[in-house]
């Protein structure tokens, strides 16, 4: 799990590993075991939330509404008001936390385009240095990820420290939201009134900034270390069951993870690419190439393909090469010393390249490993 970073590009990732357990067929919303979100990394499909719902499959195919808290009939034979027990409730919970992690990233990228244009000052006035126009990249929100917050974070399991930050920061978080959402929505009626609703938006979102991000930040920081604990736990359960294929090919979903964080953590987008330490990159890299090796080997083994119920169809021996050229051209460009002509561009090795390439990795892993 990564939160977002400033800089001249606003890119952020948000991994976590089995949350619902491979294999167990539970799903939260259409939620996976790993997840990337801001464009890419995503925690949801976002066709089983069209009604801002968030679901949980169980076992017997029944589909609970987490929206509908009504407590009618009383908690029996250990299950809570929705119906479901301890374990999977945790999964869920953790699931729309990580909903909620991926929302907030996808707002720091707001919060970043915005004042790419507008200045940081209370009064309502255009940055001079602005190179775009007002509302620029500027997305609205749906409030799935609010609302389904809003509905457990009281509930146990308690998540301690993660619980008081969820209830601290919704409201600031949710007014953020809809002020985001009126600039989407007036994108083309803001010149009107001399930018009376533009006026009217900044005072609202200054209202409510310094408290998000303070909130947000630590949300983003201590739901990190959780999911790089899970991460880690179902890791060596996958060793410890002998399932190298799933292993390996979440192995590589973390070492990538771990290297963008390493650019992230030194403040490096494609803006700056050139001016980052790779020394810590080196070893990960390294890494990822006996991962993807590992992987490879494993996949071409029949007997292993069966141990894991797996086909040749779904996994294959080169499923990799895609994601470790993309990071080794990014070291290229690195130790090059030539920036990018246009860093708003995708270019291969560029960190907008990585974070397309590794997000079909991710829903690919998804479609295999977490049905």
């Amino acid at each position: 799990m990564k939160h977002y970073k400033t800089g001249g590009l606003a890119l952020a990732c948000a991994i976590s590993l089995c949350l619902a357990g491979c294999g167990t067929g539970a799903q939260v919303g259409g939620a996976v075991d790993r997840g990337l979100d801001m464009e890419g990394y995503t925690q949801e499909e976002e066709q089983s939330r069209e009604d801002g719902q968030t679901q949980e499959s169980t076992g017997g195919g029944d589909v609970t509404d987490i929206n509908n808290t009504s407590t009618e009939g009383a908690v029996t034979d250990g299950l809570n008001e929705l119906g479901l027990d301890q374990e999977t409730m945790d999964m869920l919970k953790f699931n729309i936390y990580v909903q909620l992690n991926n929302t907030i990233v996808e707002i720091m990228d707001d919060i970043s385009n915005y004042f790419l244009v507008v200045d940081t000052a209370e009064e309502f006035r255009f940055r001079e240095d602005a190179e775009y126009s007002y509302g620029y990249r500027i997305t609205g929100f749906n409030m799935d990820a609010v609302e389904d917050a809003e509905v457990v974070y009281g509930m146990a399991p308690a998540f301690e420290t993660l619980d008081g930050l969820v209830e601290s920061m919704l409201p600031s978080m949710r007014e953020i939201m809809e002020t985001f959402n009126a600039i989407d929505d007036s994108e083309y009626t803001y010149e009107e009134n001399q930018y009376q609703q533009p006026k009217d938006n900044h005072i609202r979102l200054m209202a409510c900034l310094q408290e998000f991000t303070i909130y947000a930040d630590q949300f983003l920081a201590e739901i990190d270390v959780i999911a790089d604990e899970r991460t880690a736990a179902q890791e060596a359960k996958m060793l410890e069951e002998g399932r190298l294929i799933a292993y390996n090919f979440s192995h590589m979903l973390t070492l990538s993870s771990q290297i963008l964080d390493q650019i992230y953590d030194q403040g490096i987008d494609d803006y700056n690419l050139t001016e980052l330490d790779l020394t810590p990159i080196y070893p990960l890299f390294e890494e990822m190439q006996e991962t993807a090796a590992a992987y490879a080997e494993a996949v071409s083994d029949n007997n292993q393909l069966m141990q894991e119920s797996l086909s040749s169809r779904q996994v294959y021996a080169g499923d990799f090469n895609g994601l470790v050229q993309a990071f080794e051209w990014m070291i290229k460009q690195v130790e090059s010393g030539v920036p990018y002509e246009d860093p708003s561009s995708e270019y291969l090795g560029g960190l907008r390249h990585i974070y397309e390439v590794l997000s079909r990795k991710v829903e690919e892993y998804n479609g295999i490993f977490a049905q």
